[in-house]
């Protein structure tokens, strides 16, 4: 049986995510020496380059590995739920630590929409905002593709109020 051939929905969706996964890491670089630890405006660079990352493994990759500890959420029972090993990298990693792992998943995130099908687009992924715990997966690729683009402009707010 040949495997399923991609589509022209999950090619597209492939390019947005590269792209704006693209702009993001520009704007991470961005932040000079120390300023990409330092929490300024609620959290630093480094926070939120790992907040993505570990979104779009939960709801993108739909990774339930117990390691999630930049989500926003950590006080909500589901994502206790999904339990509390250590954070493979954390906000006090290096620089390039952190950026690897963004890096790292951004790529798999991008390899997987570059293979998928249309079916691939189809059921449900976690979610700790809804009632049922799940989010349509057609909808998560939309909201985590916004969801870059929004941390990308807190970046942007981050970096200009301390120049």
């Amino acid at each position: 049986m040949t495997p399923p051939s991609p589509s022209a929905v999950t090619a597209y969706l492939a390019e947005q995510f590269r792209s704006e996964l693209d702009l993001f890491r520009a704007a991470l670089e961005q932040a000079p020496g120390d300023a990409f630890h330092t929490p300024r405006l609620g959290h630093s660079p480094a926070w939120h380059a790992l907040h993505i990352t570990e979104w779009l493994r939960l709801m993108v990759l739909d990774d339930h590995t117990p390691t999630y500890h930049h989500l926003g959420w950590e006080d909500n029972a589901r994502v206790q739920a999904l339990g509390t090993q250590p954070a493979p990298v954390t906000e006090s990693d290096p620089r390039e630590q952190i950026l690897a792992a963004l890096d790292q998943t951004g790529a798999q995130v991008v390899a997987w929409l570059e293979q998928a099908d249309d079916t691939a687009l189809n059921g449900e992924v976690f979610s700790a905002a809804t009632p049922s715990g799940t989010r349509p997966r057609r909808l998560a690729l939309g909201m985590q593709l916004r969801h870059v683009g929004y941390h990308r402009g807190q970046l942007n707010l981050l970096l200009k109020s301390q120049a």
